[in-house]
């Protein structure tokens, strides 16, 4: 008889579940770390002159700066038991930086928060990083509880891997338009054209929503077997 629960199926952990239960720790760790008011001023010079640096770099060059220093974070997420202690590490000290920045303006910094969660780049790169936290636990379970069937699941373990690859690249490629656009025109047109992104983010979120469905379609509905081409539309 064929048993499911909100973290197993058949049997075998669910990688869907366990990035839900990932993405949920990492907003309320946002939400609660960022509206910490937090002095640190060295902390926030350094932060200025890596943007400054970054801010100098003209679009391409930032995507290409962005770009590889996510994708260096969620690698060492993948890395099954370092990467849950490195994911909550980042959770904390990402919106901590967050924080002492936000206070040394003087502004709240769960209100800086909540304005990042209104541009694309933030919601397109921040579940990145739950993907790669939970198909860590994925890879250990699998090697320790099911080893029989570690060769068949790597396929699916390594099209997550491309599938953050793909996702921190776009969030990257946001991310630096964003900026540009901020450099570049004034404050008036640059707010506006911003949110005008998610226009294309809206159908890109939707297309990785579908591929990630897709990759772990064994997850869904009637179980498949995920030896088969991923990217074969029935």
């Amino acid at each position: 008889m064929r048993e499911e629960t909100f973290l197993q199926k058949n049997g075998v952990i669910k990688l869907r579940s366990l990035f839900l239960l990932f993405f949920l720790l990492e907003m309320i760790a946002y939400f609660i770390v960022s509206a910490i008011p937090y002095s640190n001023p060295a902390l926030v010079t350094q932060l200025q002159s890596q943007q400054n640096a970054t801010y100098s770099l003209g679009l391409v060059g930032m995507i290409f700066w962005i770009f590889p220093h996510n994708m260096l974070i969620a690698t060492i997420e993948f890395i099954p038991i370092v990467g849950q202690f490195f994911f909550v590490y980042s959770i904390i000290a990402t919106p901590l930086a967050l924080a002492a920045t936000s206070t040394f303006m003087g502004v709240p910094g769960i209100l800086t928060f909540i304005s990042l969660l209104l541009i694309p780049d933030t919601i397109i790169e921040m579940p990145s990083y739950a993907v790669a936290a939970a198909t860590s636990i994925y890879m250990f379970y699998i090697l320790v509880k099911s080893r029989s069937s570690f060769k068949a699941k790597m396929r699916k373990i390594l099209f997550m891997y491309l599938f953050v690859v793909l996702e921190l690249f776009i969030a990257g490629t946001f991310e630096s338009v964003a900026i540009q656009m901020g450099l570049n025109l004034p404050a008036s047109e640059s707010a506006t054209y911003v949110l005008l992104l998610w226009i294309p983010a809206a159908v890109v979120i939707y297309m990785l929503f579908r591929l990630f469905r897709r990759i772990n379609r064994d997850e869904y509905g009637r179980t498949e077997d995920i030896t088969t081409d991923y990217f074969q539309f029935n």
